[in-house]
């Protein structure tokens, strides 16, 4: 029960990551809030956490739109009186391309959703949390960011902006007694992970297991871990990390 009393909003929260914290958070006692794109997953995901602390909360949620935040902030404060823990998981990826094929639509959709949408939880959430006295922010880059490979370029590019700001964050909002700390996971076998790579999942995954030392892809409960111990107490004096969780990925 390492986050009882606790309120924690978690974007993206409908499948994957996102919902492997949302279940492991309810665990630890914290009231959760779902916010997803998708309505219904979100619904879904909260509908089937048993934790303590009441029942979860789901909300349908466009992060990189800021009414659409605005409103689910709002939502959660009308609700709950507010929160302690913002989770910003909400991502989409890219196809592997090279680094001029990718449509500028498509980038313009990578940096909307990755980058800005901590524009608008800063604008919209961070006033919360300020509000309280306090409080911790996760942000889920990946190790993309730290060591990137060839095909992702502009999808790594947004999880490296995701590294600079939670560096940037933490400095500026110590101060306000807010933490702010990113795990950087390797890729796991998500939704997200198979359409990315198509007909070709099964050869992509083989390879990629191949650059993990420890010979597995992540999975939602290894980033869910990380994440508990840093919405924790037990991470009081941890602030601006970047927590690679990528089997030695990084220095395989």
């Amino acid at each position: 029960m390492r986050l009882d009393g606790k309120i924690a909003v978690i974007t993206g929260a409908g499948a994957g990551f996102g919902a492997g914290i949302a279940r492991r958070f309810a665990d630890e006692g914290a009231r959760v809030v779902c916010a997803d794109l998708d309505g219904q997953a979100a619904a879904s995901v909260a509908a089937a956490l048993r934790g303590n602390a009441g029942p979860a909360l789901a909300i349908q949620c466009n992060v990189a739109d800021g009414p659409s935040v605005a409103a689910m902030v709002a939502k959660v404060v009308a609700e709950l009186g507010g929160f302690d823990i913002l989770v910003n998981n909400a991502a989409i990826t890219q196809k592997p391309a090279r680094i001029a094929k990718t449509a500028e639509a498509d980038i313009d959709r990578l940096l909307a959703v990755n980058v800005k949408s901590l524009y608008h939880m800063a604008v919209h959430a961070l006033p919360v949390l300020r509000s309280r006295g306090g409080g911790v922010v996760i942000n889920i880059a990946s190790v993309a960011a730290l060591r990137p490979r060839p095909g992702m370029t502009w999808y790594n590019a947004t999880k490296a902006a995701v590294v600079n700001l939670t560096q940037s964050m933490a400095a500026e909002l110590a101060a306000d007694h807010i933490r702010v700390n990113a795990i950087a996971p390797v890729a796991g076998r998500t939704a997200m992970f198979d359409v990315m790579f198509g007909e070709g999942v099964d050869a992509a995954s083989d390879r990629l297991v191949e650059s993990i030392p420890l010979g597995r892809l992540c999975t939602p409960d290894d980033i869910a871990s990380a994440a508990v111990y840093l919405a924790s107490d037990e991470a009081a004096f941890v602030t601006g990390v970047i927590l690679p969780v990528d089997g030695g990925r990084m220095v395989g």
